[in-house]
């Protein structure tokens, strides 16, 4: 299973390995909901203490950056890698500035796709043209510059490593940009799948809600 996990990645499948490698055992990793998360964030890599693995069970996008700001300032004696994409990260963009301002020893890994990946990678799966997930994205380099933060990017697989040890030895927050466009698209497009879609158009039948009757209100 992970054999085929790290097949359908290609050279994404450097990422996990690189971070497993540069980061101490006893890292916490916070994952925001993204692509990156949810195709090896949450299957390839390792986790060594279910205490140092910080993610939202509920689903939703945009939490990624305050839960490694509050991991990496609850414990400053060791790295906290913060795994984000760039639509979850607009979310809550202004906790760049509580970044900026409290300097923790954080490593956030931003995958830029320039839009939400996952909707687009839905959209295209089923033959439509994509609709409303293509974002405004900023330039990260001048972002990061212009709020004092350290940056870094990786453009390719063969950057991954030398870039995150850098990151992480630099001890305080630093904005690390994955750039997907010169990175390229993994082989197996991550999507989330719909129960409806195995079905037959004509074995799709509708399900009656019933709302129950309150005394005194409409139903």
């Amino acid at each position: 299973m992970r054999a085929r996990q790290r097949a359908g990645l290609g050279p994404h499948a450097e990422l996990p390995d690189a971070i497993a490698e540069v980061f101490p055992a006893d890292a916490v990793v916070a994952r925001d909901v993204t692509i990156a998360s949810s195709s090896w964030g949450n299957r390839l890599l390792p986790i060594h203490d279910p205490r140092a693995n910080v993610f939202p069970r509920g689903g939703g996008i945009g939490q990624g950056l305050g839960m490694a700001l509050g991991a990496a300032l609850a414990d400053e004696t060791r790295p906290t890698l913060g795994i984000v994409g760039d639509g979850g990260l607009a979310v809550h963009f202004g906790e760049l500035m509580t970044l900026a301002q409290e300097r923790p020893w954080l490593v956030l890994l931003v995958f830029n796709d320039r839009g939400y990946g996952v909707l687009r990678n839905m959209q295209e799966s089923l033959g439509q043209r994509p609709y409303g997930v293509d974002l405004a994205t900023p330039d990260f380099a001048a972002l990061s510059a212009a709020l004092g933060l350290d940056y870094r990017r990786i453009g390719d697989a063969g950057d991954a490593r030398a870039v995150l040890r850098d990151a992480a030895a630099l001890r305080g927050p630093v904005l690390v940009e994955v750039d997907l466009a010169s990175y390229g698209d993994m082989p197996a497009p991550f999507t989330l799948r719909s129960p409806y879609r195995a079905r037959r158009p004509d074995a799709v039948q509708a399900t009656a809600i019933t709302i129950p009757h309150h005394e005194g209100r409409s139903s």
